[in-house]
């Protein structure tokens, strides 16, 4: 009579077998991927760490942390568990050990740059040549993956996203605890994280904002000749404003809309405007088009700030107020909440352009939160700024692979799924790898629901390496 292990009838044992398991066997795609991108060689072009020959080159650390994000590991110990499955192994997969992923990631931090940083003071560090090489890797990913459809658009979405830490060196934020404050770039288009700055947590979002938004812009490919940025009042800041509204023939046409910042004599003119110039900002819903408590009207409006360039044509400002639920005051005091937003988008009739403004909040906060709860930018390794910064960008660049994957490899309808659905429908499948007539086998089983969803997806990744 054998003796009961759990509460279900079954004995656990361990595999004697020759043949090797994986816990991952959806994790190949994701290798696939890294392949189909280039991004070994470009690894190897812009990435100088190692600075002698090793078990491991540039390319296997980065594919590692790739694939552990991708799989739901979201520390550097987790690597532990990669690194003994050796199904995975036999497939290419070549994982480091923690302690040596531990010190690829201090090599992105240099002390010296670091020499004007302090917490009552906003100070944005230069890169390391690390951290820009990183960035030069994430550029030839963006026009690898978006070569073969040519866009020539790109709405360009701006915000910075706190990062809350109890590390001793993190900074209090606005909101009144201690974290970093990154800033982030968004190509809603194409479902790409084109730039990315981290920053400490007591850095204002405005500050050097522009810097982030030429970082996207030199990130597209040459065929986009029409960019539209949209952002929160952060980006309402006039040296922003006025590179957007300089027409060179070298880059693309760049148009904006930006939430306004509120001052007393905008509040003024909105407030003076008549209510017949008042119109119903609609709601779209299954119903069609729904008035609710907010509307809009044009607002002529010119800002005493000065510009640096007088000659250029006004911008156009489109106010937004909300009325109580049931009529009564605002706590303070007041009969409407009152919201601006600036653009120099002329052509485009105001309801659908506010409409399309406010999509940003769908678009960036939604990756800032797959960021920060799908992926394992949410949780910070180090005390070491710059090793912190080289933790989020390698989850952009994992975010930005895994969406070529969906969009390049899988069905349409799989392309909103979140990452955790990802994993649990293809990437954390259970397989069996196979070495027979000095051929490579990996074996899951024919009656899974998505075995063919994955045999057509590396058909089309190896379509999408050789085009």
């Amino acid at each position: 009579m054998s003796i009961a292990q759990g509460i279900l009838p079954f004995q656990l044992i361990e595999n004697s077998s020759k043949s090797l398991l994986t816990s991952f066997a959806g994790l190949p795609l994701v290798m696939e991927t890294f392949r189909a991108l280039g991004l070994p060689q470009s690894i190897k072009k812009h990435l100088c760490i190692l600075h002698k020959e090793g078990k491991y080159q540039e390319a296997d650390y980065i594919e590692s942390f790739i694939c552990l994000f991708a799989s739901g590991g979201e520390c550097v110990e987790d690597l532990d568990l990669l690194r003994g499955d050796e199904g995975l192994k036999k497939l290419g997969l070549c994982v480091p050990s923690p302690e040596a992923a531990r010190w690829f990631l201090h090599g992105f931090h240099d002390e010296k740059l670091l020499s004007g940083r302090c917490p009552e003071k906003a100070f944005i560090p230069e890169e390391t040549a690390e951290l820009k090489g990183l960035r030069e890797v994430q550029k030839d990913l963006i026009r690898k993956a978006t070569r073969k459809e040519g866009p020539w658009k790109a709405t360009i979405d701006l915000d910075a996203v706190i990062i809350e830490s109890q590390k001793e060196e993190a900074f209090f934020t606005y909101l009144g605890e201690k974290g970093y404050q990154p800033m982030t770039a968004y190509w809603a288009e194409q479902d790409l994280i084109v730039a990315d700055e981290f920053r400490d947590g007591n850095v204002p979002a405005r500050m050097d904002i522009l810097r982030v938004a030429q970082e996207a812009l030199a990130a597209l490919p040459p065929t986009v000749r029409l960019v539209r940025f949209r952002s929160d009042s952060a980006a309402y800041v006039h040296e922003f404003l006025d590179w957007c509204r300089q027409e060179i023939s070298e880059r693309p046409r760049i148009e904006y809309a930006i939430s306004a910042e509120m001052t007393e004599e905008l509040r003024a003119a909105i407030e003076a405007l008549p209510e017949e110039a008042w119109k119903p900002l609609r709601k779209i819903t299954d119903q069609g088009l729904i008035a609710g408590r907010k509307e809009w009207a044009e607002v002529e409006f010119v800002p005493s700030q000065p510009s640096k360039k007088k000659t250029m044509k006004p911008d156009r400002y489109l106010a937004i107020r909300i009325r109580p639920s049931q009529g009564e005051l605002f706590r303070d005091g007041h009969p409407y909440h009152y919201f601006s937003v600036v653009t120099n988008m002329w052509s485009w009739e105001g309801e659908r352009l506010l409409r399309w403004q406010r999509e940003r909040c769908g678009t960036i906060e939604k990756i800032h939160d797959v960021m920060k709860n799908d992926l394992a930018a949410g949780v910070l390794p180090s005390k070491y700024f710059f090793v912190n910064a080289a933790w989020w960008r390698l989850n952009t660049l994992a975010y930005n692979l895994l969406s070529v994957l969906k969009r390049e490899a899988l069905p349409q309808s799989w392309w909103p799924l979140r990452l955790k659905a990802l994993r649990f429908h293809l990437l954390n499948l259970a397989g069996r790898v196979v070495e027979h007539a000095r051929k490579l086998f990996l074996k899951i089983t024919q009656h899974h629901p998505h075995f063919l969803i994955y045999k057509e997806a590396r058909e089309k990744l190896l379509l999408f390496s050789s085009a």
